[in-house]
């Protein structure tokens, strides 16, 4: 493991004072397409770019206890950029950030390596309770144990008293599937309960929304503003396993200790008083003592012309948080283009992970992020090395962002997309790394919300075939990891995105060994302190999707390429929006 050394001065500045750590510092589109790749997919070629041993370094090193699972504002952060400094400037990649404004041209006088992502840590007091009134009975829900909540209000004190509640199905407004599970109501002041995912989950119907893939109204951040534009005091998610993608233990973990928020003052997007989660039991308990069967008004809610139910029982609570204004970094470097210097290709992985939480002396309470994700962060370190070593240098600039806050709601690439350094409209594309999984070689790769960008999902199908690989829709669509990630932010400004990892089948134990892999993880090591490093992985397979992700840079780095979104995706518009910048 190689040395870090920590400068004095990012110690100190990296998270404790308004100045992000000190660095110094490192420069019209053509209107075509991807004609010249659908000539010959056999005339793909792929290099071998990427080094297992320094990958595994790098994971090694950024997983480890001593970093204290890279807690945003915590001394795991303040390491984990200082290893990121070091490493760009081993490679001769340069600081892109100026004032959070573009540099003219590079290297780029006061840049630096970070880009400061001002945040308001609240951490609710765990001894918080919900106290519902239902028909005249007492029920006392617990925090961890039957429900998970917390305040965005950026106040010390929040207290809801008497608060009706108000089952809405799904909590959607689509007026484009023309679905509205508000119609008719007025929850102003009220409590909502929610189901987690789409319309047509639960009775498998096709026919709604996109049927088995979830959309953006089944994340859980979608349900919470949209219960807040509704004027809502408070919303509670019912967590499902299935529909959910993780169990209860996920959400505990997740929302337990300090949580992070962009400041009110610089987040457009609606806050509830209080939001948070209740436990299947517990959602059961609450229904059967107001007379309803809970399951019957969950396939109720699954079918068209669903009507919100009103229940007799009132939620009460006082949720006190410690608030602390404080301030997180992405990381952002660049290798200026040798043609064009102001068009990019960006690669991201997000560094942050849960950090260290409180808990009984004796058990492990570093989260420590191995496979999520500083198995995505090592591999963008790792392409950087591969580009900068690369002759001639790619005509378009590459940019690596490696954003924080990614665990608490996409909030460094939210920052990032909101104040960039580089001109969105002259991005080619984005590539995003979150998770790679580290079980040897795959046969397949999945694309994640395949259909999207079908000019990507193209490039990539051919850098598979010249490696004898196939490209698969992703296994878990319901999941709705096309959300989930930080490439998300850059889609909704219409810049074309590839999410994609290698898919189930391995190359020699199968598909079953890769679901059963897969399902390993999610039960016994996501978001958990076991997520920790193994001398034993195998990274033949993570090598081979970036040395894919590479090849697709390269590609992507030709002044003559310019992907788009897929006709009658939700992204296409913001691309074409942008088109009359890039013109000017």
């Amino acid at each position: 493991m190689r040395r870090i050394l920590i400068p004095a001065s990012l110690l100190l500045a990296a998270c404790g004072s308004d100045t992000p750590p000190p660095a110094p510092a490192p420069a019209e589109p053509a209107k075509s397409s991807y004609v010249e790749l659908k000539a010959d997919p056999a005339k793909a070629t792929m290099s071998a770019a990427i080094d297992p041993n320094d990958l595994a370094k790098h994971i090694q090193t950024l997983s480890s206890d001593e970093y204290e699972g890279r807690g945003p504002g915590s001394l795991g952060e303040r390491l984990t950029l200082n290893y990121f400094e070091n490493e760009f400037r081993r490679i001769g990649f340069l600081p892109a950030i100026a004032d959070g404004k573009p540099c003219a041209s590079f290297p780029c006088e006061g840049a630096t390596y970070f880009q400061r992502v001002p945040m308001v840590s609240t951490t609710a007091d765990p001894a918080t309770t919900l106290n519902l009134r239902v028909g005249g009975q007492e029920q006392v829900l617990a925090m961890g144990k039957d429900m998970a909540i917390g305040s965005r209000s950026e106040q010390p004190e929040v207290a809801i008293k008497d608060s009706e509640l108000v089952f809405v199905g799904y909590g959607v407004v689509a007026p484009e599937q023309n679905w509205n599970d508000y119609a008719g109501l007025d929850v102003k002041g009220k409590t909502v309960v929610i189901l987690v995912n789409d319309p047509g989950f639960l009775r498998g119907d096709e026919t709604l929304f996109k049927g088995r893939a979830m959309t953006y109204y089944g994340r859980w951040t979608y349900k919470f503003e949209e219960a807040a534009r509704q004027g809502a005091a408070a919303a509670l998610i019912v967590h499902d396993e299935k529909p959910a993608g993780y169990g209860w233990d996920v959400v505990v973990n997740s929302w337990s200790g300090e949580q992070h928020d962009l400041p009110r003052s610089g987040d457009p997007e609606p806050r509830l008083p209080a939001q948070g989660w209740i436990s299947m039991d517990a959602a059961k308990a609450l229904f059967a003592a107001d007379g309803k069967d809970f399951a019957k008004l969950q396939l109720d809610a699954d079918s068209p012309g669903f009507k919100a139910v009103p229940l007799n029982a009132t939620l009460s609570t006082t949720i006190k948080s410690k608030i602390e204004n404080k301030f997180s970094h992405n990381a952002v470097a660049i290798l200026p283009g040798s043609e064009k210097p102001d068009e990019s290709v960006l690669y991201m992985g997000h560094w942050d992970h849960l950090g260290k939480k409180d808990g009984p002396e004796g058990e492990d309470h570093i989260f420590n992020g191995a496979i999520d994700n500083a198995t995505g962060v090592s591999g963008a370190l790792e392409i950087a090395h591969a580009f900068a070593a690369m002759e001639p240098k790619p005509k378009r600039s590459i940019l690596i962002m490696l954003p924080t806050l990614e665990e608490s709601g996409l909030l460094g690439s939210k920052y990032f997309a909101a104040h960039p350094p580089v001109s969105l409209a002259k991005m080619a594309a984005v590539i995003n790394m979150d998770a790679l999984p580290v079980r040897g070689r795959n046969k397949d790769m999945g694309v994640i919300g395949q259909g999207q960008s079908s000019d990507l999902e193209l490039l990539l199908l051919q850098l598979l075939t010249a490696q004898g690989r196939t490209m698969e829709p992703e296994a878990s669509p319901e999941k709705g990891f096309f959300f989930r990630s930080d490439h998300f932010n850059f889609a909704k400004q219409g810049v074309p995105a590839l999410y994609a990892r290698a898919g189930l089948t391995h190359a020699d134990r199968g598909a079953a060994y890769g679901q059963q892999w897969s399902d390993d993880y999610t039960a016994n090591r996501y978001h958990k302190p076991a997520d920790e490093f193994d001398p034993n992985w195998d990274y033949a397979g993570v090598v081979d999707d970036l040395n894919v992700y590479f090849e697709a840079g390269k590609k992507l780095s030709e002044p003559g390429v310019w992907p788009t979104w897929s006709e009658g995706s939700e992204f296409r518009a913001a691309r074409e929006a942008s088109a009359n910048e890039r013109a000017k």
